[in-house]
């Protein structure tokens, strides 16, 4: 059985609270307490986001997935305000929109889509 919904996302962070300052302040998110070092964001729509406490995170080459946003360019610039960092800039993708990379505060990469 196919199915086109992701239903939830997991986040690894060295700083739970640090972590979900960052992305309530980028995204909206509001993480509630679901215990043993795990914070919860329930749209109560179609989609979770999971923050998981870990001592270190590994990075590298890894799924990405990327958050609808109404302006690529100021979403990198509050990214790099709430302690991220750019990782690619605003790219172009013909006849869709446009998107970039950031990376977290613990170097996990995320990206930004804004379409058309």
């Amino acid at each position: 059985m196919a199915s086109d919904l992701i239903a939830h996302v997991e986040i690894p962070s060295t700083n739970l609270e640090k972590a979900s300052g960052f992305y309530s302040k980028l995204f909206g998110w509001k993480f509630k307490n679901f215990g043993n070092g795990y914070l919860l964001f329930n749209t109560h729509k179609s989609f979770t986001v999971g923050l998981r406490k870990v001592d270190g995170v590994d990075k590298g080459d890894t799924t990405i997935f990327h958050i609808r946003v109404e302006d690529v360019s100021a979403a990198l610039t509050m990214a790099v305000e709430l302690g991220g960092r750019v990782f690619r800039g605003k790219t172009t993708i013909p006849a869709m929109g446009y998107y970039a990379l950031i990376n977290d505060p613990d170097g996990n990469t995320i990206g930004l889509y804004q379409g058309n």
